[in-house]
């Protein structure tokens, strides 16, 4: 069953799942606001092809949300962007997890995958605002949800919600969307699932000046039975300045301690593979 919400959880209201008689919250201002209906559709457009392509999500990734959990004991958990929640499953193995999403069809699956016992709870939230009165000491964003928002003023809401629920010995530990200034289209990926291989070709176009992006991403699935199944889909990102990260986040009332290039927790320089902030609360 899942972890009952913290007593603090203001606005939210359930939604059961009743193949499992686990609950979805969700708070009334996530259906309201743009961009988050965009986002909303997108998603459910894809999610066919997610949940696929989200099988086999490295182990390497998910060793590293756990070691910081492991690493810092964390009393409770908050995952932003959870998804499908499979790293809100890995570190509920540590310590109580809430995962929050703006899409309720990506959590309804979330909760089905949830394992017997499992001490991770669902929220369908806008993270443009504390959905959550609880101060957390490990709050994550795997995959840049962050993304979606291509407005200074949307990420400040957004960072300044994590502030506020950060606990004094909190961290807040983002994998930020990082490109350089120039086309990226990686080799086409496979993807091996229980029924059969999903081939995916994504391509980055960078959009005007402030770090925006026109990303496209082409599913090909090939089941082992039945026939083959296409889709193509699209979305505006805005990825992080590395230059600029540490004074946007101050301005949130967050201090970035560390940058990582990678899981590794190598040091982040130009050109690394990944952007890693990891931040406490200012006035701590």
């Amino acid at each position: 069953m899942c972890v009952p919400l913290p007593s603090g959880t203001s606005g939210a209201v359930p939604v059961t799942n009743s193949n499992r008689g686990m609950e979805v919250e969700y708070t009334g201002d996530v259906t309201r606001h743009e961009p988050t209906l965009e986002v909303r559709r997108y998603y459910e457009k894809i999610l066919p092809f997610y949940e696929k392509e989200k099988e086999s999500i490295a182990r390497s990734h998910l060793d590293f949300w756990r070691s910081l959990a492991r690493d810092w004991r964390p009393g409770w958990i908050l995952d932003i962007g959870a998804g499908l929640g499979r790293i809100t499953s890995a570190l509920a193995r540590h310590a109580p997890t809430i995962g929050t999403d703006i899409s309720m069809e990506m959590l309804r699956c979330a909760v089905r995958h949830l394992p017997p016992q499992s001490r991770a709870h669902f929220v369908a939230a806008d993270m443009r605002r504390a959905a959550l009165a609880w101060r957390f000491d490990l709050i994550i964003a795997s995959s840049d949800p962050f993304c979606h928002l291509t407005t200074a003023t949307d990420r400040r809401k957004a960072l300044r919600a994590v502030a506020d629920q950060l606990s004094e010995r909190g961290h807040f530990v983002l994998e930020g969307l990082y490109r350089r200034r120039e086309i990226f289209e990686p080799p086409p990926r496979r993807v091996r699932h229980a029924g059969g291989v999903l081939s995916i070709n994504e391509r980055w176009q960078p959009v005007g000046s402030r770090q925006l992006w026109h990303a496209r991403y082409r599913y090909r699935d090939r089941p082992s039975m039945g026939g083959e199944s296409e889709l193509e889909a699209s979305f505006i990102a805005r990825a992080w300045e590395p230059a600029d990260i540490r004074v946007f986040f101050a301005s949130c009332g967050l201090s970035i301690e560390k940058l990582w290039g990678d899981f590794d927790r190598r040091p982040f320089r130009i050109g690394a593979k990944r952007l890693v902030a990891v931040a406490r609360r200012l006035d701590r």
